[in-house]
């Protein structure tokens, strides 16, 4: 597996999740800012041009939630998801959504000010994404009990970004469950990868 990456960006979501399953994969590399990016062979890979992106032979796919959900069921003994017929599954894939359908419409409302317009937007508005979030989280410590899935991980990443520049408030539910997320021996290590990865890309420059 190849997985299309540059330090800070959304492409540490899916780093994360790479070194949850654990299992052999390289990284690609691709620097946004290029003035040649998105180049075709690129866009091949992700046509919005965006990062992450995924290649597993002949699969190619962008999108977080889709690499994540991709590599979880590529992987099904790492429990990272409710199989196919697990009745959890609905519920499971509805969190996975959440980040890039909710979470980061909101956290984008709350930054510029923007009146919300909860019964017309597909993401309702902050105070309601909020609630419903913060409800699934309490009862810990994953959104499935015992059980840590990719769901989790994208709810975490999210949450751990929107708190750090002030666009989700820190609920103790919230910082909780960031605080038991961030201390998973995967998120260290893929931490230790962006460290290293950016103090040799980005000084590069």
């Amino acid at each position: 597996m190849e997985l299309y990456y540059w330090p800070r960006t959304r492409a540490f979501t899916a780093l994360w999740m790479m070194e949850e399953v654990g299992e052999p994969y390289e990284l690609v590399h691709v620097d946004i800012r290029a003035v040649d990016h998105p180049t075709p062979a690129y866009t091949r890979i992700n046509p919005m041009g965006k990062l992450a992106g995924l290649r597993d032979g002949d699969a190619a796919l962008g999108e977080s939630a889709a690499i994540l959900l991709y590599v979880a069921d590529k992987f099904p003994s790492k429990g990272l998801a409710p199989t196919p017929n697990d009745a959890r599954r609905g519920r499971f894939l509805q969190w996975l959504m959440f980040p890039a359908t909710t979470m980061e419409p909101v956290m984008m409302e709350k930054r510029r000010g923007t009146a919300p317009t909860s019964l017309q937007s597909g993401w309702g508005d902050y105070d309601r994404a909020m609630r419903a979030l913060e409800s699934a989280l309490a009862p810990g410590p994953w959104l499935f009990g015992e059980t840590f899935t990719a769901a989790d991980l994208y709810v975490a990443s999210t949450l751990h970004f929107g708190m750090q520049f002030g666009m989700i408030d820190r609920r103790p539910a919230f910082t909780a469950f960031e605080a038991r997320a961030l201390a998973r021996p995967a998120y260290q290590r893929a931490e230790a990868i962006e460290t290293r990865e950016g103090e040799r890309l980005l000084t590069a420059r």
